[in-house]
């Protein structure tokens, strides 16, 4: 007769029966736990167990199937979808016990005369039923509280999802890079490739500057399976591999936040991808920019990721990358700026209330500056690029920033506007060199209603800075169809007559 387990179960005492069952529910909710489900989700890549991992490929290992898989398997959720807790685990059943039998020795000392003492076997299994009840309630206990602490945990994660997407309603900027980082977090990379991701948001120009690491090429173990063996590739598909890594994540990261803007905050994406490593001559520590891409959002969205090869992407939208991934090199970024620039001021049109024939040079300082601003904006708007003019300081260090997102001439441009009736000393040229390094611009520009000496000219010549002299600027005016002049004797005498100590 074949072997049945259940007859077999059937045939023992019932509270041994229960007892391990009760054994079945304690192991059952020992394995539960609870996260939010906002960025734990079930690891979408191969050998992702870091034990198994190092086991079979070693620290740093990753397989020539992961690579392939970087830009596959990105599917939903995103953005506000992301801030759904998930549920919270089901509890097992405890399991019921059989009847409880009452103990058949009364209380009465005449009555147990009368009826006999318990046999020792009565009595153990007086006390086995006795165990077995209370280890049943304390059971019970332990998962009514544990039920209880994972309702606690939802209803604080669904409060905080709630908190974080009315922060994101409301435009709050670290808010919007905390849903993005999520995203991030949420659609998972392989262990090794694990690194640092930072996403701002500059709400003046519309674009998203995002900084990703990529991990160090050289310390990266990259196998493939032959066999039942985990190999070493070769040179060539090393190299092919760690390409794909490189165009693979900056594509991703330019995906997944694209996927984020829930609330329409930017027009175009722009990834900076940051490398440490040795330098092969002298073996000291290097870090920079290795790769680096823009492009707007829209073309990202749409992109079918699994569909598309990634150097080829890559190279669609005009990124720029280190040329050997060997002897790796630092590229200069397509968009480096400082997205927390408290300065902006709300912009004013100057040029609506200017009469024509106005003398620029006797003008308001401060109306001069945001004249710049529209000027600027006439000349390069329709392109894209876009012109703030930033708060009074006392180094008036910057008076606008330009921000142009074209991907071979884009940056950050700074302006400084002398509305002078003098010639610019060349210590101002010094000065506006100093600020484009400080500020990390590509380019300054000095307008003046005035000129500039030779000492300035030659200072100016061979770096980054454009001057524009008051002949200039009325020629750049009138191109837009603004009339206006420059008469610096009679600014000079209308600032006399208001204040004799005067000389500008």
């Amino acid at each position: 007769m074949p072997y049945d387990r259940n007859r077999w179960r059937d045939l023992r005492d019932p509270w041994d029966v229960f007892d391990s069952a009760l054994d079945e529910y304690e192991v059952g909710i020992a394995k539960l736990s609870y996260a939010d489900g906002v960025l734990e989700t079930p690891p979408p890549y191969f050998l992702d167990d870091p034990q198994t991992r190092s086991l079979l490929l070693g620290i740093g290992g990753i397989t020539t199937e992961e690579v392939r898989s970087l830009l596959s398997g990105i599917e939903p959720p995103h953005g506000y979808e992301l801030l759904n807790p998930s549920p919270i685990p089901l509890l097992p059943t405890l399991p019921s016990g059989p009847p409880v039998q009452p103990s058949p020795w009364p209380e009465s000392a005449f009555m147990r005369f009368l009826l006999g003492r318990p046999t020792p076997a009565d009595l153990r299994q007086q006390e086995k039923q006795r165990s077995v009840l209370a280890r049943a309630e304390k059971l019970r206990r332990r998962g009514d509280n544990l039920g209880q602490q994972f309702e606690a945990q939802r209803q604080k994660a669904v409060a905080q999802c709630d908190a974080l997407r009315a922060a994101c309603e409301a435009n709050q900027l670290p808010a919007i890079s905390m849903l993005m980082s999520m995203s991030h977090l949420r659609h998972k990379l392989p262990g090794p490739l694990r690194h640092s991701f930072e996403a701002d948001i500059d709400p003046h120009v519309r674009i998203v500057l995002c900084s990703i690491e990529i991990p160090d090429f050289r310390s990266l173990n990259i196998q493939k399976k032959r066999g039942q063996r985990w190999v070493q590739v070769s040179a060539t598909e090393r190299k092919r591999a760690t390409e794909a890594i490189l165009y693979s994540l900056c594509l991703r990261s330019a995906y997944l936040v694209a996927q984020s803007d829930e609330g329409n905050w930017f027009d175009n994406i722009a990834i900076n991808a940051k490398q440490n490593w040795r330098d092969l001559a002298t073996g000291a520590p290097r870090s920079g920019i290795i790769a680096s891409l823009q492009a707007p959002k829209e073309e990202i969205a749409n992109l079918h990721l699994d569909q598309v090869d990634p150097r080829t992407c890559f190279r669609h939208f005009k990124g720029i990358a280190t040329p050997s991934l060997e002897q790796v090199s630092a590229v200069r970024p397509i968009f480096v700026f400082n997205t927390d620039d408290k300065r902006i001021v709300q912009e004013r049109d100057v040029a609506e209330q200017l009469d024509n024939e106005a003398n620029l040079a006797a003008m308001p300082w401060d109306d001069f500056e945001h004249l710049m601003r529209q000027l600027f904006e006439w000349e390069f708007g329709r392109d894209g690029v876009e012109v703030k003019v930033t708060r009074a300081s006392r180094d008036r260090g910057v008076d606008a920033i330009m921000f142009d997102p074209d991907p071979i001439r884009g940056g950050k441009y700074v302006l400084q506007a002398k509305r002078y009736t003098r010639t610019v000393d060349v210590a101002a040229v010094r000065d506006l060199y100093g600020t484009v390094i400080n500020e990390g611009a590509n380019r300054g520009i000095l307008v003046t209603t005035s000129s500039y000496g030779p000492d300035a000219y030659d200072f100016a010549k061979d770096k980054p800075l454009s001057l524009v002299d008051g002949p200039n600027l009325i020629a750049m005016l009138r191109r837009h169809g603004r009339q206006y002049r420059i008469d610096l004797a009679e600014a000079r005498r209308l600032a006399a007559s208001n204040d004799p100590a005067t000389d500008f």
